[in-house]
């Protein structure tokens, strides 16, 4: 079992270039501290990151769960579809979490935080999922439909661009080291150096409420569960009872 982040943080470019935006330890309960950084992810780790997503983030996460994508095979393949085609289409900011121990060889990916730069034209643009092949899927983008028309920082804010929150990952065994929160924290900087006023997320699970809490993102919509489930027509497993939607100013 993993205990809670110990200290941190600075960021820099690395060697390849690519961004280091944290560096942090954090102590297992055996007592064994481990070293640990956050950084851009390199064009050579997307199947990584692509297999993180899809082994651990898609079979958990409640909104995939409750559509059923993960019991249906050809569901999670088109899935992995939507995800690739939507790399493509926008740009999107992938940090990873790996070990920083210059005596650990294995670079296993240890978790992933992804973010994509919405406009307010390309936010106004409707959901769509009538070319979805699978039944899971169309519920699963029918829900995100009704989920995004909830709260629109566009609008609320007079904003022109935004990262939009689309997943934070950790692996299992690396759950409560705290990389979650230091992923949040990340987005944050990310926002002020990349001149972006804004980040946000609906944090639909125990953990990224938590994560999110601790590193003191702000809560400007809360919505009950039930009252969302009866709306959508699904039942969500081991939820917090209102899903929240969570914002971080860069500044």
């Amino acid at each position: 079992m993993l205990s809670q982040c110990l200290l941190h943080h600075f960021s820099r470019v690395n060697m390849s270039g690519l961004k280091v935006w944290s560096r942090f330890s954090a102590k297992s309960r055996d007592g064994t501290v481990l070293k640990l950084r956050i950084e851009d992810m390199p064009e050579d780790r997307i199947e990584d990151v692509t297999k993180l997503l899809m082994t651990h983030y898609a079979p958990e996460e409640s909104l995939h769960k409750g559509s059923g994508v993960p019991k249906n095979p050809e569901a999670m393949a088109e899935l992995l579809k939507l995800y690739k085609e939507s790399w493509n289409e926008k740009p999107h900011q992938i940090t990873i979490c790996v070990s920083d121990d210059e005596t650990d060889t294995n670079s296993e990916l240890l978790g992933a935080s992804l973010m994509v730069l919405e406009t307010k034209e390309e936010a106004f643009k409707e959901i769509t999922y009538d070319d979805a092949n699978t039944e899971e899927i169309k519920k699963f983008l029918e829900i995100m439909k009704c989920l995004s028309a909830k709260y629109n920082v566009f609008e609320k804010y007079d904003l022109d661009e935004f990262y939009d929150g689309r997943g934070v990952v950790v692996l299992p065994k690396c759950r409560g080291l705290g990389i979650a929160q230091e992923f949040f924290r990340v987005r944050r900087l990310m926002c002020k150096e990349h001149n972006i006023p804004m980040t946000g997320a609906w944090m639909t699970s125990f953990g990224t409420q938590k994560a999110a809490i601790r590193d003191n993102w702000e809560t400007v919509c809360e919505m009950n569960t039930e009252d969302f489930e009866k709306e959508v027509g699904v039942k969500f497993e081991k939820v917090p009872p209102t899903c929240i939607f969570m914002i971080a100013r860069g500044e």
